[in-house]
């Protein structure tokens, strides 16, 4: 359903997490103990296809809505993503989604008339998604209103999927780094812990960047490569992304860690049983969590677990 919204107004405002997403990681620290090396209880016998994968987003445009100002197909919602772009030139046009738990997320639709690709990370059910385009200061003008209710195909897609916040393309230095890293695994506890320790014992946390960082920045996993520094946002967008290029799902999360200071970490999902580090226990079928960048401090090394413990320190606002 289609509604035009045409009254100018404020449009509603999400907590600042990017600005405020360094606090976290210069409050929290690793200790550093002893070296542990991966394990599983299923290794293989050969490696295994390390082959990058990166599923293409799509607009066929079956199902759109838009204005003059901008576009939004939600044509493969059931795949998990809806993309919308910009035809307003230098004017600022926002989208902001309303989800089925009640979260609310807001994206900046780039200028350059590219689509931006937008996962539904909260699952089935029914979504709300609006357009606004920039006034004056912080006023916006609604431009178009559609619900949509979706069920997703595959629970799991929305997090292999490239999106504006975890961003990377076939043949780009993420991931083929990805592939470089894992030609040893036999498995996919293996290949997490290959790109995991590599991320934190190469990358070194970037104290002028946090700062310095201002709300509505996005990571660049090519400036996280080429400097080998970063915050714990480009921790986690670079981990994310290159286990998303080893078709292994990866949640990018935004929250609260510790004593109530907003982080970025990730949780990943494996269907294999087994351990990384000897701290961190994979189940399998379900998601765990990782932190790279308190991890990072110690260089992979002393017990990860004295900073993650159960997971109950860490709440969740907004995973991508």
């Amino acid at each position: 359903m289609v509604s035009p919204v045409n009254s100018a107004l404020p449009l509603r405002k999400l907590t600042l997490l990017v600005a405020s997403v360094a606090l976290a990681c210069l409050l929290l620290s690793c200790t550093d103990s002893g070296r542990s090396d991966v394990g599983s209880t299923n290794p293989g016998t050969t490696p295994r296809d390390n082959t990058p994968v990166v599923l293409q987003v799509e607009q066929p445009a079956t199902s759109v809505v838009q204005d003059s100002a901008a576009i939004l197909d939600y044509s493969n919602a059931a795949e998990g993503y809806i993309c919308a772009r910009s035809l307003a030139g230098d004017t600022k046009i926002k989208l902001v989604l309303d989800t089925p738990d009640g979260n609310e997320y807001q994206y900046t639709l780039a200028k350059d008339g590219s689509y931006v690709t937008v996962p539904l990370a909260s699952g089935d059910g029914t979504y709300v998604a609006q357009l606004y385009k920039n006034v004056t200061g912080d006023k916006y003008s609604g431009l178009v209103s559609e619900d949509f209710t979706v069920d997703i195909l595959d629970e799991l897609k929305p997090f292999l999927y490239p999106s504006q916040y975890v961003s990377f393309a076939e043949g780009d230095q993420t991931v083929t780094l990805s592939q470089e890293l894992t030609p040893e695994a036999t498995n996919e506890i293996e290949t997490v812990n290959y790109i995991y320790l590599w991320v934190v014992e190469n990358i070194s946390y970037d104290y002028d960047k946090a700062a310095d960082v201002r709300p509505g920045y996005l990571p660049n996993n090519d400036d996280t490569l080429a400097s080998k520094k970063g915050i714990c946002f480009d921790y986690a967008v670079l981990t994310a992304s290159m286990l998303r290029a080893q078709r292994l799902p990866c949640k990018l999360d935004i929250g609260y860690a510790g004593k109530g200071a907003y982080h970025a970490w990730i949780h990943v999902y494996t269907v294999d049983q087994g351990w990384i580090r000897k701290e961190i226990t994979f189940g399998g079928n379900a998601w765990v969590l990782l932190d790279p960048t308190f991890d990072s401090s110690g260089k992979g090394e002393g017990d990860i677990t004295k900073i993650i413990g159960d997971g109950s320190n860490y709440q969740t606002v907004l995973n991508y």
